[in-house]
C-alpha cells in the first residue's frame, strides 16, 4: 500500500527544497524519482530573473532586460543541455518552496507535467523581491528526460526508410530515429505505474479549491474545486474511451463537476489518456470524498473507486455565508478561521479590513489571530463581529 501523502497550506513548510517534496508526492502515486540535473537548473534560473525583473508570468521571453531566450527548449540548449525536449512549470507569489508545488498541483495543466510517465531530470530556479508589488517571487521548473537528452549526444546513419526528428538538439540537422526516441519514453514509462490518481488512495488534508489558472480549463470561474484527476499511461494503453467519472460527497450525494477530457479541453491541452473533473463549487473543509472512474481501453474495462479527506484545521473553522455575524467565542481563543462562503463562481476576497492580524489562507478563507476581544473583520460587503 502506497504511504500517505500529506499536503497541508496552512503549516510552516516541511520541506525545505521543493524537489524533495515533488519526489515524495510523484513516489506515493508510483511514479519515478526526478534527479536534479545543472543545465536545466540554469535555465530556470535564468528564467526566473526574468520573469521577476519584468514583473509577468509567461513560458515565454521578450528582448528585454535579462532576456536569455525566448522559449523553454531554446533556453534549455543555451544552458547546455543537450535536447529542446523540455516541459516548463512556473509558479509565482508562492508563500515558499512547497507552497509552489502545491499551487502548481491545483492547475490541472501543471499537475499534469509534474505526474508525467516520461521525465527523470528536473532543475529549479528562483527569484524572489518582497519590495515588488506584483510579483514578489518566481519559482520555475524545467524537466526533460535523461535518455532522450543522450540521443541528442549519439552518432546516426541516415538510412533510407527510416523515419527521422530533427530539431531536437541544438544542432537542428542532428536527426534521431523516431524509433529511438520513442525507446527512450518508453523506457522509463513501462518502469511506472498504469495508473495515477490524483488526489490519491485515502490521501488527506486535500485543498478544497481551485483558482484559475492560464489557460484557464475553467472559462468564466474565478474560484471552484480541487481538481481530481486519472491519468493512464500510454506505455499500456493506446485506446482509452471513458464512461464515467464521479464525485460523491460524504453524504453521498453526487458533486456537480466539469469534465475535462482531450475531446473537449477549451485549451486543447490533454493527452488522449488524462481525464479531470472539476466540481463546480468548491468542496468542504474536513470532509470525505468518493470517486469513481470507469473507462474502456484496448486492454479491457478499468474501474476505480477511491475515497480522499479534504483540509482540517486543529483551530476552530467558522462559515460565513451572511453578509453579517457575530461569532461568540471563549477569550481564551488565540486563532480562528473565518471562511467565507463563495456565494458564486466570481466570490472571492478583494478587500480585507480588520482590527487585529490576520493572513490568507487561501482567496475565501482568513486566519484571524485574536489579542483582545471584540474583534471586527470585514471581507468585501460582510462583516464579523468577535466576541466573548
Amino acid at each position: 500500500m502506497k504511504r500517505k501523502l500529506l499536503i497541508t497550506l496552512l503549516t510552516t513548510a516541511l520541506y525545505s527544497d521543493s524537489i524533495s517534496y515533488l519526489n515524495d508526492i510523484r513516489d506515493s502515486v508510483g511514479l519515478n524519482k526526478l534527479h536534479i540535473e545543472k543545465h536545466l537548473s540554469i535555465s530556470a534560473s535564468k528564467h526566473a530573473q526574468y520573469l521577476l525583473e519584468n514583473h509577468i508570468n509567461s513560458h515565454y521571453e521578450k528582448n528585454g532586460k535579462l532576456f536569455f531566450e525566448k522559449t523553454p527548449s531554446l533556453r534549455a540548449i543555451k544552458s547546455g543541455y543537450p535536447t529542446q525536449d523540455v516541459k516548463e512549470n512556473i509558479a509565482t507569489n508562492a508563500k515558499n518552496e512547497e507552497d509552489s508545488i502545491d499551487i502548481l498541483f491545483s492547475a490541472i495543466y501543471h499537475r499534469f507535467v509534474f505526474l508525467d510517465f516520461a521525465i527523470d531530470q528536473i532543475g529549479k530556479g528562483i527569484s524572489q523581491d518582497k519590495s515588488k508589488k506584483t510579483i514578489k517571487s518566481v519559482y520555475v521548473y524545467d524537466m526533460g528526460l535523461s535518455k532522450v537528452a543522450q540521443l541528442c549526444q549519439d552518432d546516426f546513419l541516415t538510412l533510407e526508410g527510416v523515419y527521422y526528428m530533427q530539431n531536437m538538439c541544438k544542432d537542428p540537422m542532428h536527426y534521431i530515429p523516431k524509433e529511438a526516441y520513442q525507446k527512450a519514453k518508453d523506457s522509463i514509462m513501462a518502469k511506472n505505474p498504469k495508473m495515477v490518481l490524483f488526489p490519491n488512495i485515502n490521501q488527506e488534508d486535500v485543498p478544497t479549491a481551485f483558482y484559475q489558472e492560464y489557460p484557464n480549463p475553467m472559462p468564466g470561474y474565478k474560484v471552484s474545486g480541487y481538481p481530481i484527476s486519472v491519468e493512464l499511461n500510454p506505455y499500456y494503453f493506446k485506446d482509452i474511451k471513458i464512461k464515467k467519472f464521479r464525485l460523491y460527497d460524504d453524504k453521498k450525494r453526487m458533486v456537480r463537476v466539469k469534465l475535462l477530457k482531450q475531446s473537449n479541453d477549451p485549451n486543447k491541452k490533454l493527452k488522449s489518456y488524462q481525464f479531470a473533473i472539476i466540481p463546480k463549487q468548491r468542496l468542504s473543509y474536513a470532509s470525505k470524498y468518493t470517486v469513481y472512474f470507469e473507462a474502456y481501453t484496448d486492454k479491457g474495462k478499468i474501474k476505480q473507486k477511491w475515497n480522499f479527506i479534504t483540509q482540517k484545521f486543529d483551530i476552530p473553522l467558522h462559515i460565513v455565508k451572511d453578509d453579517y455575524k457575530v461569532l461568540h467565542i471563549d477569550k481564551a481563543k488565540k486563532e480562528l478561521i473565518l471562511y467565507f462562503k463563495p456565494r458564486n463562481r466570481k466570490d472571492i476576497i478583494k478587500k480585507v479590513q480588520s482590527t487585529t492580524k490576520i493572513s490568507y489562507i487561501d482567496a475565501n478563507t482568513l486566519k484571524v489571530y485574536i489579542d483582545k476581544l471584540p474583534v471586527v473583520v470585514k471581507a468585501d460587503n460582510r462583516k464579523v463581529i468577535i466576541k466573548k
